[in-house]
């Protein structure tokens, strides 16, 4: 994922937050709240990853690689005080993009509400992406 660019993880992250609010949208007994979970996990780490990209090349930092979504928070928020304004105090998932084994399948919520906050956090983090890139 460190050799894409901001503009690649953003345009990813988009394509995924719009999966997963198509899942959302569907009737709450018929949302796939897996799919829903994965898709909002992997835009909200996607949108971090590339604001993180641009501050690390702007104050001319190493990234440092495998960043979770928490360290990325972290790492972000030093920058972007309107991203200190976020609320992710309600994120449980502070694990990487995608885990590369099949525990990835134990690390997600199951409750509709949750994952629609999940997905609520990524396209705050994209209107901060968004208003940093212009």
């Amino acid at each position: 994922m460190s050799t894409k660019t901001a503009a690649k993880l953003f345009e990813e992250a988009e394509i995924d937050l719009k999966r997963a609010n198509d899942e959302l949208y569907r009737p709450s007994e018929d949302v796939v709240s897996f799919s829903a979970c994965t898709f909002s996990r992997r835009s909200l780490y996607k949108y971090l990853h590339g604001l993180a990209q641009i501050y690390a090349e702007e104050k001319k930092i190493m990234l440092e690689p495998n960043l979770t979504i928490d360290q990325l928070i972290t790492f972000c928020s030093q920058f972007n005080k309107k991203l200190k304004e976020v609320d992710f105090s309600n994120l449980y998932c502070k694990c990487n993009d995608v885990l590369k084994d099949p525990d990835e399948e134990i690390v997600h919520c199951t409750s509709v509400d949750m994952v629609s906050y999940c997905a609520t956090l990524a396209g705050q983090v994209r209107e901060i992406a968004q208003q940093k890139t212009g």
